[in-house]
């Protein structure tokens, strides 16, 4: 017969061994992984030679975009967290972080858009933040990223959707704010009481990384890429 004092051990090392993986669990509860951020970089040009030409909306990149792209190097290192500034950007809560722009990855290609006379270089900027599921999204205006309201409207969203996703919504502008006429002739040559149609490029791309997507309408382009940022540590809350 076994006495209640063989069985007392048993239950007292079960009830340890239960106790020890419920604060097991309790810790591993307690720790917070980041959710990967990503840079986000946009070069947004004006397209000269075709300003006043077809309205066709061409989707591969023209012979001399597509060369100055293959110069590009091809980017394996990931991004540090370094990277962020301002004091905007180190406020966790922020969806967005601004970059310097000696972080930017795009510099020698902006360079190359500028110092060709067809195009005209509107605005090169960067920024980091995570990619949430495309129901919690959040899309981000230019102005809000410093994009001078005078010339470009528009916003951009970076989300997950199985994939990596990077949407744009972006309208060319002339210097006073106005629609810029897609045929690239003056309102005089508006049929009357038709409305002005504005150059725009509307379009979502799987992203990935590292690699350069290109977004084009007649009038003007877009160069976008997207980098992986560095996870950091994760947190333990207190």
């Amino acid at each position: 017969m076994i006495s209640i004092k063989q069985v007392l051990p048993v239950f007292a090392g079960m009830g340890l061994a239960m106790a020890t993986a419920a604060t097991a669990q309790e810790e591993e509860a307690e720790i917070v992984k980041a959710p990967p951020r990503y840079q986000v970089e946009l070069l947004i040009f004006t397209n000269l030679d075709q300003a006043r030409t077809t309205a066709e909306i061409l989707r591969m990149p023209e012979p001399e975009i597509a060369d100055i792209l293959d110069q590009d190097l091809a980017r394996d290192d990931i991004l540090p967290v370094e990277g962020i500034a301002s004091e905007e950007a180190a406020e966790p809560e922020a969806y967005w972080q601004a970059v310097e722009p000696g972080q930017y990855l795009l510099n020698g290609v902006a360079d190359r858009i500028d110092r060709v006379d067809a195009y005209g270089l509107l605005t090169h900027l960067a920024w980091q933040q995570a990619a949430p599921d495309v129901s919690e999204a959040i899309e981000l205006d230019l102005a809000e990223l410093g994009v001078d309201a005078r010339l470009v409207d528009g916003n951009v969203n970076l989300f997950k959707q199985r994939y990596l996703h990077l949407a744009v919504d972006v309208k060319l502008l002339d210097a006073a704010g106005d629609a810029v006429d897609s045929s690239g002739f003056a309102d005089a040559f508006q049929v009357f009481g038709a409305p002005k149609a504005i150059p725009a490029i509307t379009d979502s791309r799987r992203i990935r990384l590292e690699q350069i997507q290109y977004f084009d309408q007649p009038q003007f382009g877009i160069i976008a890429m997207v980098a992986r940022v560095e996870e950091p540590e994760p947190v333990t809350e207190p």
